[in-house]
């Protein structure tokens, strides 16, 4: 996926934390950096970020997916924004490489990710793309053959033979995959559509001690595996072959468990609790979404209101309980109490129905004065007019009578006469 806005880099920047510690740290919460491709759109970056149990840190380092941005403005924000110390690193729990741009990164950071599984129990993600695994086409300066990382992915790069499979080739789970509990926390039955009609991506070669959770069901690739899990030392690595993104992901991004797979991926790699029903936990993000959208849109109309001189207090104390019930569902969610999540966050929704019959009261009330001088306006410019045309065209004041002048007639003969 080619971003057609260089501009979209900025966005992506500007929603950087400004500082991080491990005193601020809560530990329910799981903290992830997502390299390559986590630029606001279509992406699993936006469920991960709105969601109370995730805080993603998103750093551009992809070629591709950035299109129009130089290599040395790339380098620029991962000087600004990538962890410079092993200590700093640390605070993650989860690493994403989707479509990341190997060559980009220093040296120092391909033994990080590494040693944090190995040792600190960290969770690593490599999603496919043209910037991933063995890379392909254009890009096969990219490849993450060699690299320290993929000692650790439970997958290893062909050494020949092809490295993307082409066609669409459609994938299924596999009986280990519907045993894996990060499997289990979505409704992979029956399969979706992304699954039935397939994709592409890169071919790689299960590693001995792995989990093959799914395969592409192709007889030309000798049906590659599609995703793999691994827990090696003290951390839990995955690896997704095909794409995530619009670019080559865009059927699984229709998908409406999207943004649940990225959420509830990023807890499985870190070994946190998972959704027991998939559809309670589904329903509470959803409507967390919804309640966000909805309180943003009631702002505007406040301070629509408030620009005629409306009095919105009423609303804004109506808001302040809102904030909490809110506040509430995502304690309870942050507990793995989904159940409990879902209902307040349903009370917050219908609080926000209340908040926004209150504020249409408050603009009417606001707006009905300016009807009525707007009426008034309009009525006295229409008496005004009939009075003038009444007096002009009636009465007619203006007007004044003429002496009547004779007209002397001569007669002229015609021919003749003395």
């Amino acid at each position: 996926m080619k971003c057609d806005l260089p501009v979209c880099s900025l966005l992506v920047l500007s929603l950087l934390p400004a500082g991080l510690s491990a005193a601020q740290k809560d530990s329910r919460k799981v903290y992830v950096l997502y390299t390559g491709d986590p630029y606001p759109g279509v992406t699993p970056y936006i469920p991960m970020r709105e969601d109370a149990l995730i805080e993603v840190t998103p750093v551009q380092g992809s070629r591709v997916h950035y299109a129009g941005i130089s290599l040395e403005d790339i380098r620029k924000a991962l000087r600004i924004y990538m962890p410079r110390s092993y200590k700093q690193y640390l605070f993650y729990d989860v690493t994403i490489l989707s479509d990341t741009n190997r060559p980009i990164f220093g040296p120092y950071l391909h033994s990080w990710p590494k040693d944090a599984v190995l040792d600190y129990g960290k969770g690593l993600l490599m999603v496919g793309g043209h910037e991933s695994f063995g890379a392909i086409l254009a890009h096969a300066d990219c490849t993450w053959l060699g690299d320290s990382v993929m000692d650790v992915l439970p997958v290893k790069i062909p050494l020949s033979g092809p490295l993307w499979v082409d066609g669409g080739a459609r994938i299924e789970v596999t009986p280990q995959g519907f045993a894996n509990p990060f499997i289990a926390s979505l409704p992979y039955k029956p399969l979706p559509e992304y699954m039935r009609i397939g994709t592409d991506g890169n071919i790689v070669i299960q590693k001995e001690g792995s989990t093959l959770l799914a395969r592409w069901v192709s007889a030309r690739y000798g049906n590659p595996p599609c995703y793999v899990t691994w827990d090696i030392g003290k951390g839990r690595t995955y690896a997704m072959m095909h794409d995530w993104t619009p670019g080559g992901g865009w059927i699984m991004s229709r998908w409406e468990y999207y943004g649940d797979y990225a959420i509830n991926l990023m807890l499985y790699l870190a070994k946190r609790p998972l959704p027991a029903d998939p559809l309670v936990a589904h329903k509470y993000r959803q409507l967390v979404h919804s309640l966000s959208v909805g309180k943003s849109t009631l702002y505007s109309l406040v301070d629509f209101v408030e620009s005629f001189g409306g009095n919105a207090r009423p609303v804004m104390k109506e808001m302040d309980v809102f904030d909490s019930i809110v506040k509430d569902a995502a304690e309870h969610y942050l507990n793995s109490d989904f159940s409990g999540a879902l209902a307040k966050a349903q009370e917050a929704n219908s609080k926000l129905k209340t908040m926004e019959n209150l504020a249409i009261e408050v603009k009417n009330k606001a707006l009905f004065w300016v009807y009525m001088v707007e009426w008034l306006s309009v009525l006295a410019v229409s008496l005004i007019s009939g009075m003038l045309i009444w007096g002009l065209m009636v009465r007619r004041r203006m007007y004044k009578e003429v002496r009547t002048v004779k007209g002397i007639t001569r007669r002229l003969d015609v021919g003749g006469g003395d």
